[in-house]
């Protein structure tokens, strides 16, 4: 026999009043409607607690494009209750394909993915950047990220190259300079650059995500955008704001003049030299190590379950167009996000004679992909590959293969030759 009180709670479990009982149902009918609509897609996106997930959504039109104005935003709708911080990065299918384009099915860390470059250059990497808040379902504001900023910062007295993928923006404040006496001293074209809060966003756990702390991204930083390697366009920053809204940091960067002798356009890095034309990042290894936090860099290969083991082959070296691999021991499970590097080593007088650019673009030659860490008896092996071009000009030359933690701690290192 049903009761009174039985029909209450029956009622309430459906919502405590009717506007919450509409409500429900159309969540109801969202949820069992979803992956029917026109714009669904599935997405890979990264979770401040779940890490990278797969999840559905739904991409709409916001508002229509036009060559009047700059890029606009586009409505990225998951499931209803389904929310995700401002500044998140996610990948999004185009209409090429419902596939993003993934080497494999689950990346764990995508942003070193082997397609990453295709992925990236084919416009899928978004970034969700303000929130609609909707009487019913709540809707993201999306901007598909264009560009990989790079910058030179210190982190615990030791300079080195941090980057964020964001979005180049456009301004409308453009004049023709700054002028005294009728003649234009300065260059003043402005334009903006939007990048994720890291720290904001995911706290400490940024580190594991293999993400570089945009905090260290400050006012008078200078920055290279700019797809024209022979009269590359360099900006300062002027201006950051990062609550409106909170997650992201919109930067204002007004256009500075290019130093041939700080800028390496090759890395698409300013302030990469100091004014002797040396190479201002601090190296790897540490002058005074800690023996209790070390590692060792070892030649690996595959094994019959294409697994990676060390390699005890004697004599071995890099072959041009040959894939060679490598794992770094460390001494305790507590390092995460393996920086490895590769620098140039002179060996003759001809070898020191050349420019930065040019060793820096034989270090560009050596292809890296990292497979990321794994944890092993309480030791953290991080392993990649390393695969020279096919160029006739890098036989003979040397490089050193370097690797530190985040934070520039158990640092090592070996010599490498390369041959035909």
């Amino acid at each position: 026999m049903i009761t009174m009180d039985m029909y209450k709670e029956y009622l309430n479990k459906k919502g405590k009043n009717l506007s919450e009982v509409r409500k429900n149902d159309s969540a109801r009918v969202m949820n069992a409607t979803f992956t029917g609509d026109v714009g669904y897609k599935r997405v890979y996106l990264l979770d401040p607690e779940q890490g990278w997930i797969w999840t559905d959504a739904k991409y709409s039109e916001h508002s229509k494009q036009s060559i009047a104005k700059d890029d606009v935003d586009y409505y990225l709708q998951f499931r209803p209750f389904e929310h995700h911080p401002v500044g998140t990065y996610v990948f999004i299918p185009n209409d090429t394909s419902p596939e993003i384009g993934f080497a494999e099915d689950i990346p764990i860390n995508p942003f070193k993915d082997a397609n990453f470059e295709d992925i990236f250059n084919a416009g899928k990497l978004w970034m969700l950047v303000d929130r609609n808040n909707a009487t019913e379902f709540v809707r993201y504001m999306c901007l598909p990220c264009n560009w990989d900023l790079k910058w030179i910062t210190k982190v615990n007295g030791i300079k080195r190259i941090m980057h964020a993928y964001g979005i180049a923006r456009s301004a409308s404040s453009y004049t023709a300079g700054i002028w005294q006496a009728d003649v234009s001293v300065e260059l003043d074209q402005i334009t903006g650059f939007w990048m994720p809060d890291v720290a904001f966003i995911f706290g400490e756990k940024h580190k594991d995500y293999d993400l570089d702390d945009t905090r260290y991204f400050v006012h008078d930083l200078r920055v290279m955008l700019t797809t024209n390697e022979i009269n590359p366009k360099c900006y300062k920053v002027t201006k950051i704001n990062e609550l409106a809204p909170k997650g992201i940091f919109k930067c204002i960067v007004k256009q500075d003049e290019f130093d041939e002798r700080k800028d390496n356009v090759e890395l698409m890095v300013c302030n990469y030299y100091d004014e002797d034309g040396d190479v201002i990042t601090d190296p790897i290894t540490s002058e005074n190590p800690d023996p209790e936090k070390s590692s060792e860099i070892f030649w690996a290969k595959l094994n019959e379950n294409n697994e990676l083991v060390k390699d005890d082959t004697s004599d071995l070296s890099l072959n041009t167009g040959v894939t060679s691999y490598f794992m770094a021991e460390f001494s305790d499970d507590k390092v995460s996000n393996a920086e490895w590097r590769v620098s140039y080593v002179n060996v003759t007088t001809d070898d020191e004679t050349l420019s930065n650019e040019r060793k820096a673009y034989y270090c560009g030659l050596l292809k890296i992909t990292d497979f990321g860490e794994s944890v092993v008896n309480e030791t953290t092996i991080s392993s990649i590959s390393l695969r020279p071009n096919k160029v006739k000009q890098l036989i003979g030359k040397k490089f050193l293969l370097e690797v530190q933690n985040h934070d520039g701690e158990y640092a090592s290192s070996i010599e490498l030759e390369v041959k035909a």
